[in-house]
């Protein structure tokens, strides 16, 4: 969490620390000496935050970021989420996606349905997902690797 932001990842970045050591040389060196954790989710975060504080929308920050680290780690998996209270922004890639939209009450985005409500939707591979409580938008995003398989994790 930052300022405004929760932000979580549901993945592993493929070859972590080495296929991303090269991004470092983007964040100001206070970020990542101040990381509160030395793993794949909190440096990903870093790049999103260092976005966000430069302008970016939520979207954006999480859709650039998340072409960036596949195309240095080919294979990630990169479900990446981030809310500011209000709206969220999501991707998916290579991990599953679903969102229950009720226009004007709520919307919701998990990994998987939580329950059986028959409304549930899977967000396609490779999508950003942006959110209201009246509206969700899906945008495809940029495929720079193949997509992972989707055999079970052990």
């Amino acid at each position: 969490a930052a300022g405004p932001w929760l932000f979580s990842h549901n993945g592993a970045v493929t070859g972590w620390p080495q296929t991303l050591a090269a991004l470092a040389q983007r964040l100001p060196p206070v970020d990542l000496l101040s990381l509160d954790a030395r793993c794949d989710s909190a440096f990903v975060w870093a790049l999103v935050l260092n976005r966000l504080r430069a302008g970016d929308e939520e979207g954006q920050a999480l859709a650039d970021t998340v072409t960036e680290v596949a195309h240095a780690a080919p294979g990630s998996r990169l479900n990446l989420l981030l809310t500011n209270g209000e709206t969220i922004a999501a991707t998916a890639w290579g991990d599953t996606l679903w969102y229950l939209s009720e226009p004007g009450r709520r919307t919701v985005v998990a990994s998987e349905p939580y329950d059986d409500a028959p409304h549930w939707q899977e967000a396609p591979d490779r999508t950003l997902l942006t959110a209201t409580r009246t509206e969700v938008l899906l945008t495809p995003l940029k495929d720079l690797a193949p997509a992972p398989s989707k055999e079970p994790r052990t």
